[in-house]
């Protein structure tokens, strides 16, 4: 009885034993997962947009900071320039719930000049690394970069009719670079429109000049102001203001009469064409709905099409045409308030020329150039755009058929097409359009042999003697 008593005993010893031993495995493998970095991947992300390969103090940091896991506790941002350490940001978290940190501010101080190293240090509230808590530092090399391109006109102030088109060759350059270059023009209600520039190495034989076409849009307060802006790889950015004297464009009222026959049979149809809904007993509405969403949906296409074409070259050459033997329906900027049932319904300006002669009159290329679309758009029916270079482009609107495919090379005159009745045109005729950059301008100057000399072909003149004395201003 003894001898079986001791063995119960030592059997039940044995249990504890491995109880013990299968609770102290589990704890520290709980340790090891919990305290020590060996299991869990650090969870700090950190993204830095900003700086880039070259760095400006005048320019906003630009950091994310990211945490899947635990709290953030410290984050530390400094530079090292001229061996010396600069601390520029350092944060610690005393709230335990910041997992996320966007960091964006602009520095307190200048760098100096040159290479220089950022770093960045994130400390996170985890028990991890052995109670340390899950550390990420990154550096970045960058070359601090605090200078701005220079910006030399060409021309004299330009002068432009609201509505109208001017052009300005200018020298722009950056030791490091330009990142971007484009002509502003700031109207009503500190709207903006963003006309490209070109390349205009060709024209003034001397490297970084270019060529820009604007436009002043239509609007209430005659308040525009025209800039160069000039940014550099560093983000360094620049306005330069363009002189130009204006003259304010006298509009043209007409009053249009739209009758429930033209509703019903145009109207509706486009509508129906372009997904639109709309109540059929609302005659009314449906025409509102054409004129200010269709339309509108219209002419963001065409601007898209435009702003899709880059061709640094001009390829027209002298006056554009006027379709032959016709006479002018319609003139660019008239304002028509358009009457339904003897009340006006809505209005708008007319954005292009409606030229009129006989029916299914042939229609030639107004200049020379690459046409970019075929196809039907809206309330202009079958229509054709082409490219003229710089971001110049005509619009051929209301058209039976297509002569000419995208793609194709087409010279002035060539025959294009045959005006028709298509999209919201009343009767037969051809609505003539001119473009900049996606934005209408007057095709009245652009048909004139005088205003493209003296805009255009002299403006080009004058810019390469000018950029003759260029070595006298900039270093080469």
């Amino acid at each position: 009885m003894k001898e079986t008593f001791y063995l119960k005993r030592k059997k039940k010893k044995g249990f504890g034993s491995k109880l013990l031993f299968i609770i102290a495995i589990l704890a520290l493998a709980y340790i090891v997962y919990h305290y020590t970095p060996f299991f869990v991947k650090n969870p700090i992300h950190i993204n830095v947009a900003y700086p880039q390969e070259y760095f400006s103090s005048d320019k906003n940091l630009d950091i994310s900071i990211k945490d899947s896991k635990y709290p953030l506790k410290e984050v530390n941002v400094y530079v090292y320039t001229m061996n010396t350490k600069i601390s520029i940001y350092d944060k610690i978290f005393e709230n335990k719930n910041t997992y996320n940190f966007p960091l964006k501010f602009k520095l307190n101080q200048r760098l100096p000049g040159g290479p220089a190293k950022f770093v960045i240090e994130v400390e996170d509230y985890s028990h991890n690394n052995f109670s340390l808590g899950f550390k990420k530092k990154i550096e970045k090399q960058v070359t601090v970069y605090n200078h701005y391109p220079k910006v030399i006109l060409l021309n004299d102030a330009a002068n432009i009719l609201e509505g109208g088109s001017a052009a300005v060759l200018f020298y722009a350059n950056d030791k490091i670079g330009l990142k971007n270059i484009y002509l502003q023009v700031k109207y009503a209600n500190n709207k903006i429109a963003k006309f490209r520039c070109f390349n205009a190495d060709k024209f003034t034989n001397h490297p970084h000049t270019y060529i820009a076409f604007f436009t002043y849009p239509f609007c209430e307060q005659k308040n525009w102001d025209t800039s160069i802006v000039a940014q550099n790889n560093a983000g360094n950015q620049i306005f330069v203001h363009v002189p130009v004297y204006y003259e304010s464009f006298k509009n043209k009222k007409t009053d249009v009469q739209v009758d429930t026959r033209f509703i019903e049979t145009k109207v509706y149809r486009l509508l129906k064409e372009a997904n639109i809904s709309f109540n059929e007993q609302d005659p009314a509405q449906a025409f509102d709905l054409v004129i200010n969403k269709l339309e509108k949906q219209n002419n963001e296409q065409i601007a898209q099409i435009a702003n899709s074409v880059h061709t640094d070259q001009i390829l027209f050459k002298g006056p554009f045409l006027q379709l032959p033997g016709s006479a002018v329906m319609a003139y660019f900027g008239d304002y028509r308030t358009f009457y339904y049932d003897n009340r006006p319904l809505t209005h708008e300006y007319h954005l292009g020329v409606d030229f009129a002669s006989i029916k299914h009159a042939k229609v030639p290329a107004a200049n020379s150039g690459v046409v970019v679309y075929t196809g039907n758009i809206g309330v202009y029916g079958k229509c054709i755009l082409i490219d003229h270079g710089l971001g110049i482009f005509s619009l051929y609107g209301h058209l039976e058929d297509f002569l000419v495919q995208k793609g194709d090379f087409v010279q002035k005159g060539q025959i294009i097409a045959h005006t028709d009745t298509t999209g919201l045109a009343v009767g037969d005729h051809l609505h003539f359009g001119m473009l900049i950059d996606g934005y209408y301008v007057n095709p009245i100057e652009w048909l004139d042999g005088s205003w493209i000399n003296n805009n255009i072909e002299r403006k080009i003149a004058d810019a390469r003697k000018r950029a003759n004395m260029l070595k006298y201003y900039i270093s080469q």
